[in-house]
């Protein structure tokens, strides 16, 4: 485990405990997935915070002594910042905020009431320093924006300037006023250090990526709206295992994104706060997410959620390895990884048109609601996991049928897998009742579906329960604590007629034999194995 987990595990251990511990004194209990989880208030406040992130200085926007520049009185192109302190800026300005100090020099911006403008390059520029604050003044409304083309670097520094605002140091933005960061050829905000929210409200336009931080993304809280061309959140140090990671406690941050609503190279941890990503390629890539509270909706064109080494990026192509052609000599790039998705809280509801919930290594689900609209095609599944575990919480994924997967071996807690004779449409309640005819669980999937993995706590081995969704009816014998396995991904070395994902899909070949699963062992066909799942 990296360094970097065991400080925010520390954390977000501590809230789990806090809140069984009010959880206790509750004897209320909802009907899970009732249609829009009625009754459910999302709290975008952090409940706690952890200190290995944010510093005091981070959370305070408030300052003494500082020096006030009324930047309509600027006469020059280039307003430049050479000393540590604060900087109180207010007034319409075409050029550039330069911020050049020491490296281990601090800067506070604070603006209040500020236009800024520049055609040629970013309109603010910090080529060193250590950290920058950017404070949002109570009550202010401010604009930077960039109409540059970033066709070369910068002719003094030589970095590669791409942005409304670019900087070498960390970035903190605070405070409880509004700022609005457009850019129109380039990305909206980057580090390539550290990027903090803390505070205020701020909405970006980027053609390329939203908020780009090489080493980290952090958000405590504030309210955050991105449109972008590209990925809405971004992170990118491959070099470091402890950076390249984006954290969430808590906030408010709405995303439109051409590609990924986030994307983190390393760690992606949610741990509070209001996400929804409107739309995007992939709602959320990294190579760990670990989600412990928040809540999360995601519209998604592809994956859902995506935990992949590396990150699969626009083109997806890590998510296609030799071992799912329908040949080759068993094992998949892909699916033995070092990736990890884990869902431990929180309430997670998407729309995926690939996988919904997809991790390339491992998939751990102990607490937590998590409803899965995906995809309406047979190519993909609700889940797609080889390595799927469920101990807690609860589980709704809906999908089509060709690819469904329910959780395996080493979960402890029931799961069923149910494939209904024909696709039902969109907004069709499914219910479960159990042999007293009692409702257990009850959940209506925005989209067409013909397959549903269902887990909760309220499922029990030794019962039987009856599955309805519309005129269709199936009856599911808990004889274990996994029923129904639905078409999991083989490999190995093919099967009759071969095809991708281990010979289940004809058309492409192979080298005969038994079908195979990922570490080429025999198991029996797809279609047989599929009967389990009512």
């Amino acid at each position: 485990m990296k360094p970097i987990w065991s400080k925010i595990l520390a954390v977000i251990l501590a809230m789990a405990f806090a809140l069984v511990m009010a959880a206790c004194g509750s004897d209320d209990k909802a009907v899970a997935g009732a249609t829009t989880e009625t009754g459910v208030t999302a709290d975008a406040s952090p409940t706690t915070t952890n200190t290995e992130m944010f510093t005091d200085r981070d959370l305070d926007p408030s300052y003494d002594e500082a020096t006030s520049i009324d930047l309509s009185k600027e006469k020059s192109s280039t307003v430049s910042i050479t000393e540590a302190g604060t900087y109180v800026l207010s007034g319409t300005y075409d050029g550039q905020i330069v911020v050049k100090v020491g490296e281990d020099d601090k800067v506070q911006l604070v603006l209040d009431g500020v236009t800024l403008t520049n055609s040629k390059s970013a309109a603010i520029y910090v080529p060193s320093g250590d950290k920058v604050f950017i404070t949002l003044a109570d009550g202010s409304k401010n604009t930077v924006s960039s109409s540059a083309s970033f066709s070369s670097a910068d002719a003094e520094t030589g970095d590669n300037v791409d942005a409304a605002i670019w900087s070498r140091a960390t970035l903190v933005f605070n405070g409880s006023g509004s700022l609005e960061v457009d850019c129109d050829n380039g990305h909206g905000i980057v580090s390539k250090d550290d990027v903090k929210v803390t505070g205020g409200s701020i909405t970006v336009n980027a053609k390329n990526k939203g908020i780009a931080g090489k080493d980290s993304i952090r958000v405590h809280d504030g309210t955050i709206t991105i449109t972008a061309g590209d990925d809405g959140f971004h992170t990118s140090n491959d070099e470091d295992e402890d950076k390249g990671f984006i954290y969430v406690e808590g906030g408010t941050i709405t995303i439109s994104s051409g590609d990924d609503g986030m994307h983190a190279e390393t760690d992606l941890t949610i741990a509070g706060g209001i996400i929804d990503i409107t739309k995007s390629y992939e709602g959320l890539e990294g190579q760990d997410i670990l989600i412990s509270g928040g809540t999360i909706d995601i519209v998604a064109s592809d994956d859902g959620i995506n935990a992949s080494e590396g990150g699969s990026g626009s083109d997806n192509t890590n998510d296609f390895g030799f071992g799912r052609m329908g040949g080759g000599g068993g094992g998949d790039f892909a699916d033995n990884q070092n990736a990890s998705l884990t869902i431990s809280g929180g309430t997670i509801r998407m729309d995926a048109g690939g996988d919904g919930l997809d991790s390339n290594g491992t998939m751990t689900v102990t607490g937590g609601t998590t409803y899965v609209n995906g995809p309406t095609n047979g190519g993909n599944g609700a889940i797609d996991c080889d390595n799927a575990t469920v101990s807690g919480g609860t589980v709704i994924a809906a999908g089509a049928s060709g690819m469904d997967i329910n959780f395996g071996d080493g979960s402890t807690q029931c799961s069923m897998l149910v494939e209904f004779d024909s696709t039902v449409s969109g907004g069709t309640t499914v219910t479960v009742t159990d042999s007293d005819g009692k409702t257990v669980l009850s959940y209506t999937p925005t989209k067409d579906f013909q397959s549903i993995v269902i887990s909760s706590s309220d499922l029990k081995t030794g019962e039987t329960y009856t599955v309805t969704a519309g005129n269709q009816t199936q009856t599911v014998e808990m004889t274990d604590t996994i029923v129904g396995t639905g078409h999991p991904m083989g490999g190995g070395q093919g099967g009759p007629g071969g095809g991708m994902q281990g010979g289940h899909m004809p058309g492409m070949g192979g080298f005969g034999g038994q079908s195979g699963n990922m570490n080429g062992q025999a198991v029996p066909d797809a279609q047989s194995s599929a009967t389990a799942a009512v």
